[in-house]
C-alpha cells in the first residue's frame, strides 16, 4: 500500500504520537529520551508464551521473559505421564526472546506445558496446551485461520473471534505488525507490542502461529530486496517467530508446514525480489530468488497433502496501481509456476494473498492447463482501513468487497467420501461474508 492509503494515517488508527514517530521510515534519528523509552520497554512485562511450529511430531514454544537468565520448558502428556524438558538462555543479544523445540512427540494427542525459572513457574497463560496434528496419512479435518494488515492498538476482539472457530493454526500473512522502519530497536518494539495484545497472546498460548512478511514489516511501503539493513529485519523476525526454517538458513524467511490433509507454503515475496535475474527469465527481475524457487518446486513435487496452500502477503494478480509489489509485476515467475504445477500434475493447489485492504475470491479457469480450476483467496485487512480503489475488475473475479476487520478460515477435510476444502471470509462480529467449497483435488 502507499503511505496515503495505509499506515501513514496512523493518528486515525488510535496510535499515540510516540508510536507514529517510531513507525515512520523517514522519521528523524531517535533522540536520547526516545532511546531511553525503547530501552525501558525492552525490560517491560513478559510476553507470551506463544506456540510456534506444531505438526504431528514436533512442537515449538516461544516466550520473552522480563529478565535474562536460563529458563526451562516442560511438556507433559496427561494420559501417559511422559515428561520432556529443555532449557534455553535469555539474553539481551536476542532481545530476551526464547524458543524451545521438542521432537518425537505423539501424533494426534494433547500435551500441557510449563515454563519455569529457577524452579518457579513464570508463564501464566490460562491454557498452556499443545494439540499435535494427526499423522499425515490418516483421514482428518484441519482448520487454519489467516489474515494480514493488523492493528497493534485496536480491534483486539478480532483475535477472540478467530479463536471461536476452533482453529488448529494461525497464519500471519504480513503487515503483522506494521513497523515501517529498518532500525533494530523499532522493529523489536513493534513486534513486542503486537505479540503483547492480550487476546492474540491468549490465542497463541495454545494455537500454533506461523508468519511471513509483507512490505510494512519489511522496511516500508512497496519495499523489495534492495531495502537497507534487511539482515536486521530478518534477525528480529527470527527472534519473534518460532518456525522450523527461515528461508535457506541465512537468507529469507520462507517456511512450510503440514497439518493433516493440508500443507502450507509460507512464501517470502520480499527478501529476494529485484536482487537478481529471475530463474525462469534472466532478462527480468526475480521475486522469489533462485533458492526459494527451487525450494518451492521441490516441496510441491514431494508433497502428499491433498491440499497445498501457497500463501504470500502479495496478491497473485495485478493491483492496477503504481506500486510493483504484486504478482502482476512478476508474471513471468507466476506463469512458470503454473506451468510447473501442470507439468508435474500437482493437485489441490490454492493461492492466498493479502495486502490490498480488500477481500476477494478469484477462480481461474485452468482445467486444460493444470487439470482443475485454480482459486485465489485474498484476505485483508484485520484492521478497519479499507481501500475500495483496489477492488479492481478482473475477468475471473467471483466476489470482492472492501470489508473491515476480516480474517479467513480454511478447513481441509478428508474424513468423508471425497476431500473438501472450505474457505470462509469472516469479520470480527462473526458474520460470514463468503463461503467457497473446493472438491477438485
Amino acid at each position: 500500500m502507499s503511505p496515503t492509503d495505509s499506515d501513514s494515517q496512523a493518528t486515525q488508527s488510535g496510535m499515540t504520537r510516540r508510536e507514529v514517530i517510531l513507525a515512520g521510515a523517514a522519521a528523524p534519528i531517535l533522540g536520547v529520551s526516545m532511546q531511553q523509552t525503547i530501552a525501558a520497554e525492552t525490560n517491560a512485562e513478559a510476553v507470551g508464551p506463544i506456540l510456534g511450529h506444531v505438526d504431528h511430531s514436533t512442537a515449538m514454544i516461544w516466550y520473552r521473559p522480563e529478565s535474562a537468565g536460563e529458563y526451562k520448558a516442560t511438556l507433559t502428556h496427561p494420559e501417559t505421564g511422559a515428561v520432556q524438558s529443555a532449557t534455553a538462555k535469555s539474553s539481551p543479544d536476542n532481545d530476551l526472546c526464547l524458543s524451545w523445540r521438542f521432537d518425537g512427540l505423539q501424533a494426534d494427542s494433547n500435551y500441557t506445558y510449563e515454563i519455569t525459572h529457577q524452579g518457579r513457574p513464570v508463564a501464566n497463560a490460562d491454557n498452556q496446551q499443545i494439540k499435535m496434528a494427526p499423522k499425515v496419512d490418516q483421514p482428518a479435518r484441519t482448520t487454519l485461520a489467516m489474515g494480514s494488515c493488523a492493528s497493534s492498538t485496536e480491534f483486539f476482539d478480532v483475535w477472540l473471534q478467530i479463536a471461536k472457530n476452533n482453529i488448529d493454526g494461525l497464519m500471519l500473512l504480513g503487515d503483522t505488525p506494521y513497523i515501517d522502519s529498518t532500525r533494530l530497536e523499532v522493529n523489536r518494539l513493534r513486534h513486542r507490542q503486537f505479540l503483547s495484545i492480550p487476546t492474540l497472546a491468549e490465542l497463541g498460548a495454545s494455537t500454533p502461529v506461523w508468519g511471513t512478511w509483507d512490505d510494512h514489516d519489511f522496511g516500508g511501503n512497496d519495499t523489495d530486496g534492495k531495502v537497507g539493513n534487511k539482515e536486521t529485519l530478518r534477525r528480529v523476525f527470527r527472534e519473534y517467530r518460532t518456525q522450523t526454517e527461515y528461508g535457506d538458513g541465512e537468507h529469507g524467511v520462507y517456511t512450510r508446514f503440514r497439518r493433516g490433509p493440508i500443507e502450507v507454503f509460507m512464501i517470502d515475496p520480499r527478501y529476494f525480489s529485484q536482487t537478481e535475474p529471475s530463474p525462469v527469465d534472466p532478462d527480468k527481475p526475480t521475486c522469489l530468488g533462485k533458492t526459494q524457487w527451487q525450494w518451492l518446486q521441490d516441496g510441491l513435487r514431494k508433497s502428499t497433502a491433498p491440499f497445498k496452500v501457497l500463501a504470500t502477503g502479495m496478491i497473485w494478480d495485478d493491483k492496477k496501481n503504481s506500486e510493483k509489489d504484486d504478482w502482476g509485476t512478476y508474471s513471468h515467475e507466476r506463469e512458470a509456476l503454473f506451468d510447473f504445477i501442470g507439468e508435474n500434475q500437482i493437485r489441490g493447489v490454492v493461492l492466498v494473498g493479502g495486502d490490498i485492504h480488500v477481500s476477494r475470491h478469484l477462480k481461474y479457469p485452468m482445467k486444460e492447463r493444470i487439470g482443475y480450476d485454480l482459486h485465489q483467496f485474498i484476505i485483508s485487512p484485520l484492521h478497519d482501513r479499507v481501500i475500495p480503489s483496489l477492488n479492481v475488475p478482473h475477468p475471473h473475479l467471483q466476489w470482492g468487497v472492501p470489508l473491515k476487520n476480516m480474517f479467513l478460515t480454511v478447513t481441509a477435510d478428508t474424513t468423508g467420501d471425497e476431500p473438501t476444502l472450505d474457505a470462509h471470509w469472516i469479520d470480527r462480529t462473526g458474520k460470514v461474508h463468503r463461503h467457497v467449497r473446493i472438491t477438485e483435488v
